[in-house]
């Protein structure tokens, strides 16, 4: 499996769209978080382009669920949401239903409509602990999903609190 990956931002007439070309990994997410946040925060919605991903990490899925989370329920652009996924059904088949967070996730077959170019959206460099940190986040939110993954991503957050020396 290659390991290309591409993010971009383009803006739409209520906030961004935030693309991802090829895998959304460990390595992409917490740049899509930081940006997606940032943006939510700041009173936008962010449209999630999955439409040219052919994969996405256990990691980045959790990112998605924090995301959802962190999203208010008001407001237009999502179906009322202030962020959602676009991807057509081959893909929200292929990358979210494994993990059930397709019927968490607000998912839109609809491409939204830009205003300007995409640009790149740079990958950023976590510090050990913080990138630690960032994986057991995410971990936890997978781990919390009724999904047949669940008690998988559960071993994963022990493993993870063990290493960061964080023990419940």
């Amino acid at each position: 499996m290659s390991q290309s990956s591409e993010l971009t931002v383009a803006r739409t007439e209520q906030g961004y769209v935030v693309a991802v070309v090829g895998q959304g990994t460990r390595i992409q997410s917490p740049a899509v978080r930081d940006f997606i946040s940032g943006a939510l925060e700041d009173g936008a919605s962010v449209v999630l382009d999955l439409s040219a991903c052919n994969y996405l990490d256990s990691t980045f899925l959790g990112c998605l669920v924090i995301l959802h989370k962190r999203s208010a329920a008001k407001e237009s652009g999502c179906d009322g949401q202030r962020f959602c996924i676009h991807a057509g059904e081959e893909v929200v088949q292929k990358l979210l239903h494994p993990t059930r967070l397709d019927s968490i996730l607000t998912c839109n077959a609809q491409p939204p409509a830009t205003t300007g170019e995409a640009v790149p959206l740079p990958v950023v460099d976590l510090e050990r602990k913080e990138f630690g940190k960032h994986l057991l986040d995410t971990h936890e939110e997978l781990a919390a999903v009724d999904s047949p993954s669940s008690a998988a991503f559960r071993l994963v957050c022990d493993q993870l609190r063990n290493e960061l020396g964080e023990g419940e």
